[in-house]
């Protein structure tokens, strides 16, 4: 083979290593103008303690005993207010404690109930309505063929902001 027929593969070989090498850079400079980044997103939490009481209004406790089995009763979550500011969305959620004593075995009982409300600054009392305010209309867990039977129970509330 001549010197020249050798130095032309040898060219082309280079080439096309130089080529793969820059279109190689290419893919990856695409990929990276193809990120992007959204503003900074603050998370503030809530706080506050679900209280319950056989009426739907009065004194409100931490815990609850109900008797007979079917007796109306409800829930009201007592914000501390401060933290997190804006609309959320709650989705409260009846509790049924399992065989174990530390609800790691609880089951979900009935659909969810939802509130959709604006958390302020101040402290607030959020009631199982729509829209939260309203405590003659407030969700009776107890007559609603979830939380009648002999067990225990609990309410979670699962906040979500909405803004």
């Amino acid at each position: 083979m001549s010197e020249r027929r050798k130095s032309q593969k040898g060219f082309v070989a280079v080439t096309l290593i130089t080529l793969l090498a820059i279109a190689a850079v290419l893919i990856v400079y695409a990929a990276i103008i193809g990120i992007r980044y959204g503003g900074e997103v603050t998370v503030g939490g809530v706080t506050g303690t679900i209280r319950y009481n056989t009426a739907t209004s009065g004194t409100w406790s931490n815990t609850l005993s109900v008797t007979p089995a079917g007796s109306s009763w409800y829930a009201v979550w007592n914000t501390t207010g401060g933290e997190y500011v804006g609309p959320v969305t709650i989705s409260w959620q009846l509790w049924k404690k399992g065989s174990l004593s530390n609800w790691s075995d609880a089951t979900t009982v009935g659909p969810a109930q939802p509130t959709s409300i604006v958390l302020t600054s101040a402290p607030q009392n959020i009631y199982v309505t729509s829209d939260g305010s309203d405590y003659s209309a407030n969700f009776n867990w107890g007559q609603t063929g979830y939380g009648n039977t002999a067990a225990s129970y609990r309410v979670v509330a699962t906040i979500s902001s909405t803004g």
